[in-house]
């Protein structure tokens, strides 16, 4: 009974830890306790790069061990390494053998002389591992380690659910701060439009889109003159800013998440692009009725509207993400529908309909 009541109170902690560095902070100290550890940590571990692993979250972790690692020992931890390259595998090192040089094993040095240590990885990315890796100076039992396995199984899908909110909690307030608006969604892709990270909500909404289509995992869109674009946007990074582009359907930002301040320390996905989704942004009854009475495409009852918030040729451009060619274009046809000779009339008839 008493196991049962542990279990389920880190369980709570977990589902209240995304967004409260605190909360995540308790839930390690809790599983120390529990568990009879000497210290734990929550590191995202660089596939590529040992030397990019980073502390999340730690307990009864020194910020001088934690800078320590971070500048040198984490290209030496072997056992982190291990961990990292098998997610989901719960090991204890006594039982591991490394096979690797035996002088960087004698290089690396755990907090506090905690050299018998337990550690489960779990994918962040394609590229990327969580760890979590517990610490202590005693080495374990049989019936220790039989217990230590079964608690962090039984734990294991409620961490990662955990994790991945975190990860979605740090995306959605950082982009509606970025974006200064909401959306309906979005998806994080790499160079190649290979998506790196998706919310399963938000993926079945961008799919209905009648311009994108998304295969496994890779977005792509359905014009594929729109689709060079993007990838033209994307190869040259433009970091200062979002990056906009529409169809006829939907508003598409393309954000470097370089780009973003303090998106979270995971860094999982700095080099990847965030794609935000909104869905008829501009839905509107004077739309609607523009474009029935007056025939106008959908584009140019967009523009019209604009136009009758505020005439500037630039403004309308800025706001609609197109040139200022084409919204010229799109007024000029306008009047032509509308049966108007100059900008004054388009602008009264519009005020007009939009009263209606």
């Amino acid at each position: 009974m008493r196991q049962l009541s542990d279990d389920l109170y880190l369980h709570t902690i977990l589902a209240n830890a995304p967004g409260y560095p605190l909360i995540w902070n308790r839930f390690l100290n809790e599983l120390t306790r529990q568990l009879c550890f000497d210290s734990s940590a929550l590191l995202v571990t660089d596939l590529n790069d040992y030397g990019n692993t980073r502390f999340l979250f730690s307990a009864h972790i020194s910020n001088e061990y934690q800078e320590q690692y971070q500048d040198k020992l984490n290209r030496l931890d072997l056992f982190n390494h291990y961990i990292s390259k098998n997610p989901r595998r719960i090991t204890c090192n006594q039982n591991l053998q490394y096979g690797n040089p035996s002088e960087l094993k004698s290089a690396f040095f755990a907090p506090e002389q905690q050299n018998f240590r337990f550690g489960v990885a779990l994918a962040c990315s394609q590229n990327h591992a969580l760890s979590l890796l517990l610490n202590r100076k005693h080495a374990f039992s049989h019936a220790e380690q039989q217990h230590i396995t079964q608690l962090l199984e039984n734990m294991l899908p409620i961490l990662q659910d955990a994790i991945h909110k975190e990860q979605r909690h740090k995306i959605n307030s950082q982009l509606l701060h970025h974006l200064g608006d909401h959306f309906d969604g979005y998806i994080i892709v790499d160079h190649e439009l290979n998506i790196l990270f998706s919310d399963p909500i938000y993926t079945a909404i961008i799919s209905q889109l009648d311009c994108v289509h998304i295969s496994e995992n890779r977005f792509g869109m359905k014009n594929p003159v729109i689709e060079q674009r993007l990838l033209s946007l994307i190869e040259h990074n433009q970091e200062s800013s979002s990056i906009h582009n529409q169809c006829q359907s939907c508003q598409i930002s393309l954000i470097p998440i370089a780009s973003l301040k303090n998106l979270y320390q995971w860094e999982c996905y700095m080099d990847g692009f965030i794609l935000t989704f909104t869905h008829e942004k501009d839905k509107n009854p004077a739309l609607d009725r523009l474009m029935h009475l007056h025939s106008l495409s959908r584009c140019e009852a967009i523009c019209a509207l604009h136009f009758m918030k505020n005439p500037s040729i630039p403004d309308i451009a800025s706001h609609t993400y197109r040139s200022q060619e084409t919204v010229r274009n799109h007024i000029k046809h306008t009047m032509q529908k509308m049966n108007v000779h100059s900008q004054a009339e388009l602008m009264k008839k519009l005020i007009t309909l939009a009263s209606l």
